[in-house]
């Protein structure tokens, strides 16, 4: 359990938009599913089955200028898949994170001002909160189950986790306050979140498919 790497990153939330964007800034809350896999090197892998979940979001949008913004954004998101090794078993993975965002928002009208599609990009930062990792032999009939973060553990991963999020979406305007948001988002791991120096690397990868309320303020 990484549960030490989450008070303060929650904290500093709500300061990201600044004072002189107050007036201006829009809250949204999320909830979407996602499909994810790793991408693995350094091992003979015959199949793999990806991870499916949901994802809980909340975040802060703050205009820059016209059409242009950043959505400062905090989740919880699952990751990890089953992957089928060569003359071995199953390998399954289970990681839980929590995932810091600031993504550069681009957006146009197609309904005059009700109705607008935008693009999203942008970095984010995954704390580790849990993380299993399960094999069952394919020539004995025997499960290990451990902690990743488990001391006796042969490939512990990183309590930290980065990644680039790009994407597409659309706005509708409910009301002169409240807004519906729909957004296809894909990311991908930029290093491998095994810990310890290792031949094997793995990345994690997604797609998500989310949905979620704006409200406007000010």
């Amino acid at each position: 359990m990484r549960s030490r790497w989450i008070a303060l990153p929650l904290a500093a939330l709500p300061m990201l938009a600044g004072p002189s964007a107050a007036a201006q800034v829009t809250l949204g809350i999320g909830v979407g599913a996602s499909s994810s896999e790793l991408i693995v090197t350094g091992l003979a892998i015959d199949s793999q089955e990806p991870r499916r979940g949901t994802a809980l979001s909340v975040s802060v949008g703050v205009p820059v200028s016209g059409h242009l913004g950043i959505d400062f954004g905090a989740g919880y998101i699952r990751r990890g898949s089953t992957s089928t090794l060569l003359q071995l078993g199953d390998v399954d993975y289970r990681i839980q994170y929590l995932q810091f965002s600031a993504l550069g928002r681009a957006s146009a009208p197609v309904i005059g001002q009700r109705l607008s599609v935008h693009l999203l990009a942008g970095p984010a930062l995954r704390l580790e909160t849990s993380c299993e990792r399960e094999a069952r032999l394919v020539l004995h009939p025997i499960t290990f189950l451990v902690e990743c973060d488990d001391p006796e553990a042969d490939s512990r991963t990183s309590a930290v986790d980065y990644a680039i999020l790009g994407g597409a979406g659309a706005h509708l305007a409910a009301g002169s306050r409240l807004g519906l948001r729909l957004d296809f988002i894909y990311s991908r791991g930029i290093r491998s979140f095994f810990e310890s120096e290792m031949e094997t690397t793995a990345r994690n990868r997604a797609l998500t498919l989310r949905a979620g309320l704006d409200l406007r303020i000010g």
